[in-house]
């Protein structure tokens, strides 16, 4: 059951698998976000900062509870993200495309969690801009957006 997830400007989102190459997508999605006016708080335990922000190691150090978890790690770990993520009462989760697993999405489910999945965020973000422009535009036509 995927719910919709308000992505407006001024939310919390923790973004998980932030990383410090400005290539990946942990490091994009995080810079997107920060850039249009969320407050991020970038997560990865092999990190202390990112762009002058503290990163923090897990969802419980958090400056405060982020109204949206974006998962960019692999399914094993997203487990963990989402058992985490509930023992604190979040409620609200974007499932990247690859950080997904049929184990996630049935915690979800059980656990009665917001989750988008099988959709890439950078689609959604307004404005949006580059490929993830041309990708929106396809998806809209097939009936996937």
């Amino acid at each position: 059951m995927i719910k919709e997830i308000d992505l407006v400007p001024g939310k919390k989102i923790a973004v998980v698998g932030v990383s410090r190459d400005k290539k990946k997508f942990g490091y994009i999605v995080f810079n997107e976000l920060n850039s249009k006016g969320y407050e991020v708080f970038p997560v990865n335990p092999n990190m202390n900062e990112i762009d002058g922000i503290l990163v923090c190691k897990n969802l419980s150090d958090c400056p405060s509870k982020p109204d949206v978890v974006v998962t960019i790690v692999k399914p094993d770990e997203t487990i963990k993200i989402l058992q985490d993520g509930n023992i604190l009462g979040i409620k609200n989760y974007w499932l990247q495309t690859g950080s997904e697993s049929q184990e996630c999405i049935e915690f979800c489910e059980r656990n009665n969690l917001n989750y988008v999945k099988g959709k890439c965020l950078l689609m959604y973000l307004e404005p949006v801009k580059g490929i993830h422009k041309f990708h929106r535009f396809f998806a809209k036509i097939f009936g996937s957006y």
